[in-house]
């Protein structure tokens, strides 16, 4: 007997020392085994990362048009808004026209031109042989002039440069002593010797004449005739 377990003795020690370092093994939890993803399910899976980034860029650019929308409606109103204040159905849209500049009270011995802004008092000029001289400043109404002709006359370079920019058809203005107003209108202008008289004479209707230097030396008059409307 004793020699019977000596025989087997190495063979049982060894078999049991085996079981005893594979029992972790058998104890142990497996790993899970991966499967490898099929073809199916790869294209599947890319599909829908697609999808989403696409309903994302949709979105983005459906908040960038309406943003921009919003804008443009805002910018777009009050032009909007004038022009269906200003336009009627089938008409064109006609700008306002601007609002006429006031226009300056006559007074008495007063000369009015509206379109050169002209305001001017009159004073009187009464020497008939007109040996006198005209004062630098002011303007003056000669009472030595024909039946119906208000002669007005002063300086140029004076108060009586603008009048060089009338023309035929502007309106003036003259108060006189009484303060009745009188207006006229420019028939014509045009440029005399300061030798001819015909300008102070007699008129046949109720005429306003003005008269200014032309030349440095006062050779040659400018006149202006305007005639009562």
């Amino acid at each position: 007997m004793a020699m019977l377990l000596r025989r087997w003795r190495a063979p049982l020690l060894g078999g049991i020392a085996v079981w005893l370092l594979s029992f972790p093994l058998l104890t142990s939890r497996p790993a899970p085994v991966l499967k490898p993803l099929s073809a199916h399910s790869a294209v599947t899976v890319g599909v829908e990362a697609d999808l989403h980034g696409l309903v994302q860029e949709i979105a983005r650019t459906r908040q960038v048009a309406v943003g921009a929308s919003r804008v443009a409606a805002a910018a777009s109103t009050p032009a909007a808004v004038t022009s269906a204040s200003l336009a009627t159905a089938g008409q064109p849209v006609t700008p306002p026209r601007p609002a006429a500049a006031p226009v300056a009270a006559v007074r008495a011995n007063n000369l009015v031109i509206p379109r050169l802004g002209l305001n001017q008092p009159v004073g009187w000029y009464s020497d008939c042989l007109g040996r006198a001289a005209v004062a630098r400043w002011g303007a003056w109404r000669w009472s030595c002039a024909g039946a119906n002709n208000i002669y007005v006359m002063a300086h140029n370079p004076g108060v009586f440069t603008p009048i060089l920019g009338l023309h035929a058809g502007d309106i003036i203005k003259y108060g006189d002593p009484s303060g009745r107003v009188h207006t006229y209108r420019v028939s014509y202008t045009t440029i005399v010797s300061n030798t001819q008289m015909w300008p102070l004479g007699a008129t046949s209707g109720s005429s306003l004449t003005l008269q200014t230097c032309w030349t440095w030396d006062g050779s040659r008059d400018f006149i202006v005739r305007a005639v009562e409307i």
